[in-house]
């Protein structure tokens, strides 16, 4: 299985709207767009992906597969998302989190992102947050 592949497998098991393969091969196929993707020995085990713009990027996606949370993978990815987003000149990283994602919201705050903003009501009846890290 390629890595958009698995990609495009744990969009579907981890989001309620999960991405195309279109979708995703249209951030990793862009020389901005930044892709890590966790292996064990079994397969996937999660990834993030995101795209860069001059001294900006903004983090689209980041999932770690439901049986293998737990295992640090989402703060491995989040470090190496980081790190290529460094490697490229960047100096702020963009985010944007449904309020209610409570585990997503501690791994970006852990990881040093902080509150900038908020969109009312941006899923409906759930507000957006967005997150910025400056580097």
């Amino acid at each position: 299985m390629s890595d958009n592949e698995f990609i495009a497998y744990a969009e579907s098991v981890c989001f309620e709207r999960g991405w195309s393969i279109g979708d995703i091969a249209a951030v990793t196929g862009d020389e901005n767009g930044i892709c890590c993707v966790e292996h064990d020995e079994s397969g996937g085990i999660g990834y993030v992906l995101g795209r860069c713009s001059f001294d900006e990027a903004e983090l689209y996606r980041i999932a770690v597969l439901p049986e293998k949370r737990r295992l640090h993978a989402g703060v491995r990815l989040m470090e190496r998302f980081i790190v290529k987003c460094r490697e490229k000149g960047v100096e702020k990283i963009f985010l944007e989190v449904r309020s209610s994602n409570v585990p997503a919201i501690k791994l970006y705050e852990q990881s040093g992102f902080e509150r900038i903003s908020v969109r009312k009501r941006y899923y409906g009846d759930e507000d957006a947050l967005i997150y910025l890290l400056t580097l």
